[in-house]
């Protein structure tokens, strides 16, 4: 039950808010006064106008809760005012009218507050476009190495197994002829070897009305799935054992690196000049030098005992090189290790491009309205010569 309307309190409060309002008008007078003199009220009015106004919001509080109990006592059918009702019968709305004060207030006891977290239901979110993923690894390996086609499963090759070479000047017979007399005779030996082609390729399973409903998301899967393929390929033409379907890469055919120097040398700068002389010496012309991004950081800020740099200005932009040969980075290449390339010692023969595929028919696909994405390449990658790639640790 509602307490009963408290009069005498209310009429006390009524009393007390018409003497704050009267000196509220009284400061209000001054102020106007001192800023048509002085361009400003002063700290002291400014102060008093805001202890009157704060004096106002708490009597003006007191009442209205006076008056709802009095109106749930007296009149509890009676719709309630909004607040909008109410803040037009406001003293402050009248002052502003009036152009006795320059702005009005009433104090509003029911808090709206919206729900935090995702899924509010007054704010809505700010939806950005796409999907973000991690950062696409450059892939390298496919612009150095030299590439064919084949329409097999398997790359054989006849390989020069030992050439030994007799040539030379024909001797005996008469001083001045030098004929009918024997030749030197040579001999080369062969060998047959092989590379099979190898098949990359991985799926992913997804709801066909995911892919209907949600627009450019079957294109993204694509994309990432073309990447994932791509990626493996150029670590496996790297890093690939031939073992279990794999090709064999680089790093692990490679002609291992012997150091020259005595004592060795240790520089990574010297230790790249003595691969290239390697497989110089091999009669191989190397044309590319292949680096973990680490180790080329290491390389470009080296600095001699005054602190300028021994390689390369950090402010140019040149296409990284070691002596003549361009330097391909690559975080598919293990740091701490390098390769020295000839291109002619080695051929990438595509069977399959690198390709997606979509389908219904897999499993429970077509009970279960799924479809199975898959991408996938065929590849075989030849290494004719070891010696055309050295490589070690630095």
């Amino acid at each position: 039950m509602p307490k009963e309307f408290d009069a005498k309190a209310f009429a006390s409060l009524e009393g007390e808010f018409k003497k704050q309002h009267d000196a509220l008008e009284g400061f209000i007078e001054k102020a106007n006064k001192e800023i048509a003199d002085a361009g400003k009220e002063s700290a002291e009015t400014r102060s008093a106008l805001d202890k009157i106004g704060d004096s106002l919001t708490t009597l003006g509080d007191r009442m209205q809760e006076i008056e709802q109990k009095g109106s749930a006592w007296f009149d509890a059918d009676k719709p309630q005012e909004s607040i909008g009702e109410q803040f037009v019968k406001t003293d402050q709305l009248a002052a502003l009218k009036d152009g006795r004060q320059m702005t009005a207030r009433m104090e509003i006891k029911t808090a709206i507050i919206n729900a935090t977290g995702q899924n509010q239901p007054l704010v809505p979110a700010d939806r950005l476009p796409g999907v973000i993923h991690e950062p696409m690894r450059a892939l390298r390996m496919r612009d150095v190495l030299p590439g064919g086609r084949t329409s097999s499963n398997l790359i054989e090759f006849a390989k020069e197994n030992v050439f030994t070479n007799n040539a030379g000047p024909q001797i005996g017979g008469s001083p001045e002829a030098y004929e009918n007399v024997t030749k030197p005779e040579s001999s080369i030996t062969f060998t047959l070897s092989t590379a099979a082609v190898a098949t990359i390729a991985h799926f992913i399973p997804a709801s066909k009305q995911i892919l209907d409903d949600a627009p450019g998301l079957a294109s993204y899967i694509d994309g990432r799935m073309m990447y994932g393929v791509k990626l493996k390929e150029d670590d496996e033409l790297l890093n690939g054992t031939g073992a279990n379907g794999r090709v064999a890469g680089l790093a692990t055919v490679q002609t291992a690196f012997v150091n020259s120097a005595s004592p060795n040398y240790t520089t990574k700068l010297d230790i790249l000049r003595d691969s290239i002389r390697q497989a110089d010496v091999s009669e191989y012309q190397p044309d590319v030098v292949i680096l973990n991004p680490a180790d080329w950081s290491i390389i470009e800020l080296s600095k001699d005992s005054q602190g300028r740099y021994l390689f390369a200005n950090p402010q140019t932009a040149a296409q990284p090189r070691v002596c003549w040969l361009p330097v391909v980075l690559s975080n598919s290449m293990s740091s701490g290790t390098f390769l020295t390339v000839a291109s002619q010692s080695c051929q990438i023969f595509d069977r399959e491009d690198a390709n997606v595929q979509v389908s219904l028919e897999d499993s429970t696909n077509f009970q279960k309205n799924m479809v199975t994405i898959r991408a996938e390449e065929r590849l075989a990658f030849v290494i004719y010569r070891a010696q055309g790639v050295v490589g070690g640790a630095f």
